[in-house]
């Protein structure tokens, strides 16, 4: 009888764990009510993850797996680019090596540049680069540059800028102008180096320091910048100019160059803007000093005032004539203290 009832409880506790099972499995699966707001609300979270990934894969896009490129040797090289049915540059080498992403290393490279299919400059290096998409260039070690009327510059790098029709350098650069009647053109150095193809100008655009002998006397310049021109030998210092030639000694805010073609010479240099001139036994200020170098005058304008010794005279204009030798006056005003 105890064995019967011991069987009767292991089979009571099994049906009973087997129930209990069931009970606990139609409680999970019974279909539950959920409210609208639960539905807006899970809703506005997927919304929100979607766009978290969206934004995210903006910033990071899958990029397209790259082509590999094909290297490609060329001996003698020489391209031509045309642009608006005019020629914009024609390029030598002697060695090009590159690739099927067209971007090339040149060996000694020359490049000329043309504006109005007319040769304006020529640069040549020992080393170069030219992406044959955007047309960029890039070339380096001992880089010089010739313009078509007679300027040289030398640096180390020189970028060309396709869109812009720029060359440009933040190197240090050095400029040999073009010969004249008395001899070797101004040495000048400066940093900073650009060509604007389109306007044919050419800038030099700090530190500048130039140099010449005229009439075997030093004629020196300094100022912030530079610049000068392709189509004359016209140049503009700009930014506390320094010039001395001799015993003359003037400083202005700015001072322009002219040469004459005819004379093959340095013809004047126009000062403007608070003009102050030091020479020997005077000293003078004016808005306007004309230096006219081939026929040895300065010319005063602007209120001038000139000291000399004790006398002061103003005037109109005051021309120093034969290398200040001679003074003309116009509408002549002296002050003396001799006279008093």
């Amino acid at each position: 009888m105890l064995l019967r009832k011991l069987k009767l409880n292991k089979i009571s506790i099994f049906l009973f764990v087997v129930i209990g099972l069931i009970f606990i499995q139609a409680l999970l699966m019974a279909p539950q009510e959920i409210s609208p707001s639960e539905i807006r609300r899970a809703k506005q979270i997927a919304e929100k993850e979607k766009a978290e990934k969206e934004a995210e894969a903006q910033k990071n896009p899958v990029e397209a797996p790259k082509r590999k490129a094909v290297e490609q040797k060329m001996v003698g090289v020489h391209l031509v680019e045309n642009s608006n049915n005019s020629k914009g540059w024609e390029l030598h080498a002697d060695e090009a090596t590159g690739s099927s992403d067209e971007l090339w290393v040149l060996k000694k490279v020359k490049v000329e540049f043309f504006n109005e299919n007319e040769s304006s400059f020529v640069v040549s290096g020992d080393v170069g680069e030219i992406n044959g998409q955007t047309k960029n260039m890039v070339i380096r070690g001992q880089v010089v540059t010739q313009s078509s009327n007679g300027y040289q510059f030398e640096t180390n790098d020189l970028k060309y800028v396709a869109d812009d029709k720029e060359l440009v350098s933040d190197s240090p650069v050095s400029m040999l102008g073009p010969d004249d009647k008395n001899g070797a053109g101004f040495k000048l150095t400066g940093n900073g180096f650009k060509i604007d193809l389109v306007s044919n100008k050419m800038y030099i655009e700090s530190n500048i320091e130039a140099s010449k002998m005229m009439d075997n006397k030093n004629f020196h310049v300094t100022s912030n910048s530079a610049e000068f021109s392709n189509k004359s030998q016209e140049a503009l210092f700009s930014g506390s100019v320094k010039m001395s030639f001799d015993k003359t000694k003037v400083t202005a805010p700015q001072a322009f160059f002219k040469y004459s073609e005819k004379q093959k010479a340095l013809q004047s240099i126009l000062l403007k803007d608070q003009v102050v001139l030091k020479d020997e036994g005077k000293s003078a200020v004016c808005q306007q000093l004309l230096m006219n170098l081939i026929e040895d005058t300065m010319t005063l304008s602007g209120h001038p005032k000139v000291q000399m010794g004790e006398d002061e005279i103003q005037g109109e204009e005051i021309v120093f004539l034969e290398g200040g030798k001679k003074v003309k006056i116009n509408k002549v005003k002296i002050d003396s203290k001799k006279l008093q």
